[in-house]
This record gives structure tokens, C-alpha cells and sequence, in this order.
């Protein structure tokens, strides 16, 4: 016989008080823990969604994205954060959402820090969503995704003279772009790098 969840006993009449005086937060499930499992914890916490920590006492990150009319993306989108760490390359992780029929806003949790969001659509259109130079945990950011958010490809930007140039000669007329769109160019992509139009000091 199974007994539901805090019963026991051969006939389940035996009440489990192990979670009446539990930790767990923010609508947490206790579950007791079997006593034949060998763990310093008496209880397990369930976690509802958005939330972190031994009971889940953090809430996650938290992206609400919503898309101006005019941008146009496929049903399914990939989220990447990029996390940069001091002296190593940095950090990609990558989430999978699907924009419903009749919707043109998301939700995200996010538990991991990041530094930079950008979003990506199947037909290789990317947007870019946040950028932070100091990660702030625990965050509700909201952001409209606008035309202006595009990452624009450098065949859009420079003429094909310099777009046929080998990476090392065409890298240093990267600046130009940024000088000469401002400030309604936020980044631009090649076959290799992201490239952001951004100042901090402002």
C-alpha cells in the first residue's frame, strides 16, 4: 500500500510532522524525506516556478518580452545569456520559448547570472534584449523588442569592398557604424562576432 504524501503506517493513519515546522518558502511543497535515504535533511522542498535557493527563498530573474506589430518572428524563439567571466571566454546558455498564436509577449525565468540577452529567431534574425555591465540578481526587467533592437549584418552596413575584406583589415572600420547610425544602431553581427554600439557613461 502507498500512502499519501505526510501519512504512514500500514494503513496510512500515521500523520508525518516532519514539514509542519518546514523552511520552505514562497508556496513551497514540503515533502518529507524517506527514512531509508541517507540524507542530512529530513524534508524536500518543490519549488514553484521562479524561485532558487536550499528552500526557494530567491525568486529568478524574470524577462517579460513583448514585440512591437511590425516585428516579425517565427513561432519559436532562442533566448541566449551570456555570462562574462574575468579572464575566460565568455559564457553562452541558450533557453527555447514558443510565442503562442494571438500573443506577442513572453515570460522567462532565469536562475544563472548573465550580462547580456539577445534573442534569435529560426530564419537567423537576432534582437538584442538586455546588456548590464553588473549582474543584478533577482530582477524583473521589461522590454519592448523594437526594430532599433535588430542586430543588423555588416553587409547592410558596409559597402562590399570592405564586407570582402579578411577579418584582421575589416575589423578596424567596426567603429564606423556605431559613429555613423547613432543612435539608432544598437549592434551588428558578422560570420563570427556580435558587436554591441553601447557606452556605458551615458
Amino acid at each position: 500500500m502507498y500512502c499519501p504524501i505526510h501519512k504512514f503506517g500500514s494503513r496510512c493513519l500515521l500523520t508525518d510532522t516532519i514539514c509542519q515546522n518546514s523552511t520552505c518558502q514562497n508556496q513551497d511543497q514540503c515533502i518529507p524525506n524517506d527514512d531509508y535515504i541517507i540524507s542530512k535533511l529530513k524534508f524536500s522542498c518543490i519549488c514553484p516556478k521562479g524561485f532558487i535557493g536550499d528552500q526557494y527563498e530567491t525568486s529568478d530573474n524574470k524577462l517579460i518580452l513583448s514585440f512591437e506589430k511590425n516585428i516579425i518572428l517565427s513561432q519559436s524563439i532562442f533566448i541566449h545569456f551570456i555570462e562574462v567571466i574575468y579572464n575566460t571566454t565568455p559564457a553562452r546558455a541558450t533557453t527555447f520559448k514558443t510565442i503562442l498564436v494571438r500573443k506577442n509577449s513572453i515570460i522567462i525565468h532565469w536562475s544563472q547570472p548573465f550580462y547580456l540577452v539577445f534573442i534569435e529567431s529560426f530564419n537567423k534574425i537576432y534582437y538584442l534584449v538586455y546588456l548590464q555591465k553588473i549582474y543584478n540578481g533577482s530582477t524583473t526587467i521589461n522590454k519592448t523588442i523594437n526594430s532599433f533592437d535588430r542586430f543588423q549584418n555588416i553587409s547592410r552596413l558596409f559597402n562590399e569592398s570592405i564586407v570582402k575584406l579578411d577579418l584582421i583589415r575589416r575589423i578596424k572600420y567596426y567603429h564606423l557604424p556605431c559613429e555613423i547610425y547613432s543612435p539608432n544602431l544598437k549592434c551588428f553581427y558578422d560570420d563570427i562576432h556580435l558587436c554591441l554600439c553601447y557606452d556605458f557613461n551615458q
